[in-house]
């Protein structure tokens, strides 16, 4: 295998978009890879994103070393798959094409939709009761950016980019998501992006929303995707957000809800090929094969939960992190969970971790929400 790398210039609007482009040969076939370097880039600028990429498109592991050594601990303890590794790389693309199928199926990414869209005034409102100079619009694992394009629209046709020097501030744990997420709103909306590359799942990052002094600035932060429920331990996520956040800011997710009619079309859902390829990904870095395993779908009605697993076929060993951690024939690996909580649970769920409320609704069948929150100060009663 040999790959060779060049930089790639697309042009639109009068403007000048740059890409590292990877081109691998494995025998007689050719694939590429992109790495979005920028707009109108000078020379110096160029030559210094060009670096920065070809390290990146030279590392042919998925992971790096912390995120091995997790991966090896989450399989040793749990037998599970941390969901988030499949993201990394190409699976990031393996993501895009389902988000898109979801859309065009009326799946929860076209329900998210249009519930955001029609509360976007309600969650807008409180700027007017301030005098704030900026608006920063964090984008907690943004995926390719279009979850979030309605939100910009909506500013821009109600003036907002007028009023406010609008920031994009793109989060994730993948390179390639957050090229995406930059490529496509810096595209689409004339705004600064600042994309942020970091796991959130390890703590707060408080550093990320920091006000600057000599100026004022509102965040407005965006979990959307149904992804809170992906999570193990829900409470980590939601306590490292709360201490990220400033009182004035504000946490909008949208997240599927538990109901039992329709666990059927749910599963459904995630038996569709391409969702395998992706929660997959992982495991096939260390030499996992689709002979090795059969892939199923349960509903745990205990926890209201999703789960994905494979179920080997023969014994099987992986090499992580020069570690070696063997499977018996007929074990079950973890690969995600998706957790559908019932409205009263995430109302609890998010006054124990310290929010207060300020929106909870609904699609008319209840089986999705978008709920606005913020941190609240500690009482005693």
């Amino acid at each position: 295998m040999s790959f060779m790398a060049y930089t790639e210039i697309q042009e639109k609007k009068g403007k000048k978009y740059y890409y590292r482009v990877r081109s691998i040969r494995k025998g007689k076939k050719v694939s590429k890879e992109r790495e979005y370097l920028g707009i109108d880039l000078n020379k110096s600028e160029l030559s210094l994103e060009e670096k920065k990429a070809d390290k990146i498109l030279s590392n042919l592991k998925l992971l790096d070393i912390s995120q091995e050594l997790e991966l090896l601990s989450s399989l040793e303890a749990h037998g599970a798959v941390p969901l988030k590794f499949s993201y990394i790389g190409e699976g990031a693309k393996k993501w895009v094409k389902i988000a898109q199928m979801s859309r065009e199926l009326d799946g929860v990414e076209k329900t998210e939709d249009e519930i955001l869209l029609k509360n976007l005034p309600s969650l807008f409102n409180e700027t007017k009761d301030h005098d704030f100079q900026e608006i920063h619009i964090v984008d907690l694992g943004c995926g390719d950016g279009r979850p979030i394009e309605k939100v910009f629209k909506y500013l821009k046709e109600n003036s907002f980019f007028k009023k406010y020097k609008i920031t994009y501030i793109p989060i994730d744990i993948s390179q390639k998501m957050l090229d995406y997420a930059t490529e496509h709103i810096s595209k689409t909306f004339d705004i600064k992006v600042k994309p942020i590359l970091i796991d959130f799942e390890k703590g707060s990052f408080p550093e990320v929303l920091i006000k600057g002094q000599d100026k004022k600035s509102y965040n407005y932060c965006f979990f959307l995707g149904n992804t809170l429920g992906n999570f193990s331990d829900t409470g980590r996520i939601l306590s490292n957000f709360k201490d990220s956040l400033f009182s004035t800011d504000y946490l909008i997710i949208g997240n599927e809800l538990s109901n039992l009619q329709a666990v059927n079309k749910i599963i459904e859902y995630y038996t569709d090929p391409s969702v395998y390829e992706l929660v997959i990904t992982a495991l096939k870095e260390y030499g996992y094969k689709d002979s090795d395993g059969k892939y199923h779908i349960r509903w745990n009605s205990n926890k209201r939960q999703i789960e994905g697993y494979i179920v080997l076929n023969r014994d099987i060993e992986f090499n992580i992190a020069n570690s070696k951690i063997k499977f018996e024939k007929n074990e079950e690996i973890l690969l995600f969970i998706s957790k559908k909580f019932a409205e009263e649970e995430l109302i609890e769920l998010f006054n124990k971790i310290g929010f207060r409320i300020h929106l909870f609704t609904t699609n008319k069948e209840k089986r999705y929400c978008i709920l606005s929150i913020n941190p609240s100060r500690f009482r005693t009663n």
